[in-house]
């Protein structure tokens, strides 16, 4: 199964397991992938929608894998079951789970509606389209981290993801970040807010690798402020001002966010 660069990416993201859950599946390209590619020997393809689920319970007939994969009306993650083990022991029916191609609010009340579930499970991956800040500060605040990032540039958007596992991590603001930053923080010109800020809103794994599409998504965001900018700077309202103090705030991360990739680590 040939997947979109978006896709292939989320699928990468994911560590091999016994079973995995495709939450929101549509048409089962992905849970067809990873049972191709071996990278889970059962998948759970789930959708709140009967019209794509019903396509990708047919591609999975056309591909001859009904006995590996298992289309399963849901409501979110809420269909996955706790099932007993050989030893007796309750456990989640899946290891790890994937939600992409959703809201970032969606992805959220996903997790939140079914959280004993996902506290269960070793790994998830998230590929939300928006509010992606928020997606990372919750993943913090139910005592999960964020191990690995990528981010992909398909049809003219920006698609970054995550990989989701258990267990807090304390942050130390100085690693790995660039010297100027570094001078910044001892100054007091910024302060670990900040650093948390860029995390949460360009994300940390992304910034440290100075991964090349990220830095694209930056050079972006500063061209189209700057020309915002430039278009407010003919009137002169209240409204401009404001507008302008918004957007003044939004550049100083910009370009916080470009030193990661302009100075020496």
């Amino acid at each position: 199964m040939e997947l979109s660069r978006r896709l292939q990416a989320v699928a990468d993201l994911l560590d091999c397991h016994q079973s995995i859950a495709d939450i929101g599946c549509d048409h089962g390209f992905v849970s067809i992938y990873l049972i191709e590619s071996k990278k889970a020997s059962r998948c759970l393809a789930m959708d709140v929608n009967k019209g794509p689920l019903e396509r990708a319970r047919e591609h999975v007939i056309g591909k001859r894998l009904s006995t590996y994969i298992e289309t399963r009306l849901s409501d979110g993650a809420k269909a996955i079951q706790f099932v007993t083990g050989e030893n007796g022991e309750t456990k989640l029916e899946v290891e790890a789970a994937l939600i992409a191609g959703m809201g970032g609010r969606l992805t959220i009340q996903i997790i939140k509606d079914s959280i004993d579930k996902f506290k269960s499970m070793e790994e998830f991956v998230l590929q939300p389209q928006s509010e992606i800040s928020k997606v990372r500060q919750f993943v913090r605040e139910i005592g999960y981290h964020i191990e690995k990032e990528n981010m992909i540039l398909e049809d003219g958007k920006f698609y970054p993801m995550m990989k989701v596992v258990r267990g807090e991590v304390c942050c130390d603001y100085t690693e790995k970040i660039p010297n100027s930053l570094k001078k910044s923080l001892e100054t007091g010109a910024i302060n670990e807010a900040d650093i948390q800020w860029m995390y949460d809103e360009y994300g940390e794994w992304l910034l440290k690798e100075r991964n090349q599409t990220l830095l694209q998504f930056l050079q972006r965001e500063n061209s189209l402020y700057s020309d915002i900018m430039e278009n407010l700077g003919r009137t002169d309202t209240l409204k401009s001002e404001l507008r302008q103090k918004e957007i003044r705030e939004k550049q100083k991360y910009i370009n916080l966010g470009l030193e990661w990739f302009e100075d020496e680590m």
